[in-house]
């Protein structure tokens, strides 16, 4: 197997996130072998799952037979194939566009596919996001341009922001961001927010402890992987459910689930909504028998739920309320007209969903 051409042909034919993933990989294909998964990860914002569902959909057995795969071509390649892809994994570096060519030549692609990809990427010259954005200010429509021009003045926000908060700091519509998004040479939202993540400005290791630096450097990778998995879409759908409600109730799969259902429970109250919260499996059962159309069920998962649980998510759906869940486990969950926010870190990813449903509410009041 040709592992290059596999990525090069993943780009166009594999989902949104998996065709990004094939593009980071490329650009740093001399990288791959000296990082474990865990540091492919963090520095590419996904996790492990979905690095092993990449593996998969590009024809390898899992995420260690990539690895192989990219050691044995290197091995059976020249060591200056690939000379402009010589920083960090993950660094937005970008190879020379010489250097470009030769991997086109070498994975038998046109000139053609080559141009579609370095669009794709935002990068026809070398430069990061921040550097396409500055050189593109006089191509940008009105809107657009004040888009522009709010994320140059606070890139951390822009890469944190949701697409509503974003749309009012620039003063402009969802809408607009979303056609920034693709003038800016990125797939949608989500892709910008990725490449502005990777680009912002860390804090200077001078000014923290080395072990608050690699604190912080954890959190931004749990939050960039947590982001990469949530749909814009889903979050809106999930606010559109709570704010209708005639009632919200929580229920938590564990122990150390429910602080994150407190918390959820608690943020609701203060924004006028009811909130109920339920911890014991037996009471769960009650609760959901009496529920019906109108309410709404969230379930915290970030650990395997109970049978009991379970019993009461179908029973609290055959009444007729509407089921939002956010779990590591899609599969156990997943139903066709339940919502699933999908759960990355326990810690870090239950409360910035929280945030996002809450900030959500917050901008209908």
């Amino acid at each position: 197997m040709d592992i290059v051409y596999q990525l090069v042909q993943g780009m166009s034919g594999l989902p949104a996130q998996e065709s990004r993933l094939a593009r980071f990989f490329l650009e740093n294909f001399a990288q791959i072998p000296e990082s474990s998964m865990e540091e492919i990860a963090l520095k590419a914002g996904v996790s492990l799952a979905t690095l092993q569902r990449f593996a998969r959909s590009i024809g390898c057995d899992d995420i260690n037979d990539f690895l192989g795969k990219v050691r044995h071509q290197q091995q059976d390649s020249s060591p200056q194939a690939l000379p402009g892809a010589t920083t960090i994994l993950g660094d937005a570096t970008w190879v020379d566009p010489g250097t470009l060519q030769k991997l086109a030549a070498h994975a038998g692609i046109g000139s053609d596919v080559l141009q579609r990809f370095s669009h794709s990427t935002g990068k026809e010259s070398s430069g990061d996001i921040l550097s396409q954005i500055r050189a593109r200010l006089n191509d940008f429509s009105q809107q657009e341009s004040r888009v522009a021009q709010t994320i140059l003045d606070d890139v951390g926000f822009a890469a944190s922001a949701t697409i509503d908060r974003l749309a009012t700091a620039a003063g402009v519509s969802p809408a607009t961001i979303t056609r920034f998004a693709r003038a800016a040479g990125c797939d949608d939202i989500r892709d910008l927010r990725m490449k502005l993540a990777q680009c912002s400005s860390p804090v200077s290791t001078g000014t923290l402890p080395a072990p608050w630096q690699e604190k912080l450097n954890s959190v931004q990778g749990s939050l960039s992987a947590q982001l990469s998995e949530l749909s814009p879409a889903t979050i809106t759908r999930a606010v559109e459910m709570l704010s209708q409600a005639t009632a919200t109730h929580i229920f938590s799969a564990s122990a150390a689930d429910t602080p994150f259902a407190s918390l959820l429970q608690y943020r609701l109250l203060t924004l006028g909504y009811p909130a109920n919260l339920c911890q014991d499996t037996a009471l769960m059962s009650i609760t959901a028998a009496m529920l019906g159309a109108g309410q709404v069920l969230v379930i915290f998962a970030g650990h395997a739920p109970e049978n009991a649980l379970l019993a009461a998510m179908h029973q609290a759906r055959r009444k007729g309320a509407a089921i939002i869940v956010i779990t590591h486990d899609e599969r156990t969950f997943m139903q066709q007209h339940d919502i699933i926010l999908p759960l990355i870190n326990n810690d870090y990813g239950s409360l910035f969903i929280i945030d996002l449903l809450c900030d959500g509410l917050a901008l209908k009041a």
